[in-house]
């Protein structure tokens, strides 16, 4: 949630689910906007901005090595 505040503000909500194996999914929203991120400390992170309501589990296009540059790439888009 720090890394969320710091890249977004306190402005943004989000939503963070962390799985028994480390893996995390956190569904962010600032304003109209929506991201979803999901992934593991060890192995990378997967992001959508707006998904698509056809999109369902297809997974993410667009990937990081760290939750710090998945949280920059996202804020990227939205500004």
């Amino acid at each position: 949630m720090d890394a969320i505040h710091h890249a977004f503000g306190d402005s943004a909500h989000a939503e963070v689910a962390t799985f028994p194996a480390g893996n995390v999914s956190i569904t962010l929203t600032k304003g109209e906007h929506a991201a979803t991120i999901d992934g593991h400390p060890e192995s990378g992170w997967g992001w959508t901005v707006d998904p698509g309501d056809d999109e369902g589990f297809s997974g993410h296009e667009n990937t990081a090595a760290t939750l710090d540059e998945a949280l920059a790439d996202i804020r990227a888009v939205l500004i």
